[in-house]
């Protein structure tokens, strides 16, 4: 009985055995009295039928009683003619009546449908509206990270060969320049390498186990000789933590945990994070810290007390050539790349990526988190990683 009532209610309009709840009749009677109840949500008074029910019978009532009055009495014929007529005017009535609700049904539906087509139609429209800016967006600014990333260099080695040339200035001084524009160039294709590889593809993984902190050990003097670094007088150092109370896999001696991933392109990150915290801070320290998160997750963070991010940076800050307002004048060669390869990196190695900072000039803190080596081994039949070179195709003229 309950299951009969639930189905009941479930049914909306245009099912077939919908109550009109509504109806006086159809709530009495406990099912649709027609098939045009079924479409219609007007109360009984309202009732097409009903109103010709009640003018058929005012109708007869009065013919009945002229006729009456008019000849002393009511024949036969005379009733029976009304009858047939009543009859035959109400079967076309009803069946006009039942298109009439049906057609005002469907027509309630259309209108519906198509209020809903509209309001879907607008919100698809804003929706690519909004992609569009965003590309228009990301296209402007890649043309300005290559007008600027690629065409400055160039410039600059192609004054010094000129230079060189015209003997203006010494070879030494000129190969040195040219040598750095090179580098520039390389480390630009190469982000941009970088960047295609993870948005058009996955990057292949080369998993294993890492020692992080000996990777770290052996970075950090690395960039302790900077010349920003060594000029702004910062201190880079690694704040020690002890495991051996809190890690559920701790390592011998209390060290950190090893993790799970791949050591080149962590590595790469790693790097990333510390240039980025030596270019943007203009004194103080950069430090290096780890804490668990989790049981099976060991969390880097690299601190610093530079620039800080602003809100309104923080919302684009991990999106490609996406920079903040005083990073340009902190660093005019940043490409824009670095922090969206390096979470992309930290998420393929199953980690995630985040950032804090309390405001502009409040410092920053560049956290990622990774698998604490659990004796994982690598999948069977996972593919191996194809390098630039591999990708790369050379086409022969002969061939």
């Amino acid at each position: 009985m309950e299951k009969k009532q639930k189905n009941e209610k479930a049914k909306v309009i245009g099912d077939f055995g919908y109550i009109n709840q509504n109806c006086w009749l159809a709530n009495n009677v406990g099912y649709p009295p027609s098939k045009r109840c079924q479409y219609c949500q007007s109360r009984f008074n309202q009732c097409l039928f009903s109103r010709y029910l009640l003018i058929s019978l005012m109708l007869v009532f009065c013919i009945l009683l002229i006729s009456y009055f008019v000849e002393k009495n009511i024949s036969r014929t005379l009733i029976f003619s009304i009858f047939m007529i009543i009859l035959v005017y109400g079967y076309f009535f009803n069946k006009s009546t039942e298109t009439i609700v049906e057609a005002s049904f469907a027509e309630r539906k259309a209108k519906e449908a198509f209020k809903d087509l509209t309001a879907n139609l607008q919100q698809k429209v804003e929706e690519q509206t909004k992609y569009l800016k965003e590309l228009l967006e990301m296209k402007t600014d890649f043309l300005r990270v290559v007008n600027h990333q690629l065409n400055t260099p160039l410039a600059v080695m192609k004054g010094y060969f000129s230079m060189m040339e015209e003997g203006s200035c010494p070879p030494a001084k000129a190969k040195v320049a040219i040598k750095g524009g090179l580098e520039r160039l390389s480390s630009t294709v190469s982000d941009f390498w970088d960047a295609y590889e993870l948005e058009g593809e996955k990057m292949q993984m080369e998993p294993q186990e890492v020692n992080l902190a000996e990777i770290i050990d052996n970075l950090i003097p690395e960039k302790q000789k900077l010349q920003l670094a060594v000029e702004r007088k910062l201190k880079i150092s690694v704040e020690k933590s002890n495991f051996s109370a809190k890690s559920a896999v701790p390592a011998s001696d209390g060290k950190i945990p090893s993790v799970w991933c791949d050591r080149q392109k962590i590595s790469h990150v790693i790097s990333n994070l510390l240039d980025n915290a030596v270019y943007y801070t203009r004194q103080g320290s950069v430090t290096v810290s780890y804490e668990l998160d989790g049981k099976d997750f060991l969390k880097i963070s690299v601190k610093d007390t530079g620039a800080g991010i602003s809100e309104a940076d923080k919302k684009k800050l991990f999106q490609k050539f996406s920079r903040g307002q005083n990073a340009t004048n902190l660093r005019p060669d940043g490409s824009g790349l670095g922090l969206f390869i390096a979470k992309k990196i930290v998420e393929d190695n199953h980690g995630k990526m985040f950032c804090s900072s309390d405001g502009v000039d409040q410092g920053s803190t560049f956290s990622f988190t990774l698998p604490i080596y659990k004796n994982q081994k690598k999948e069977p039949g996972e593919e191996q990683p194809v390098n630039r070179e591999q990708k790369i195709v050379i086409f022969d003229k002969n061939n």
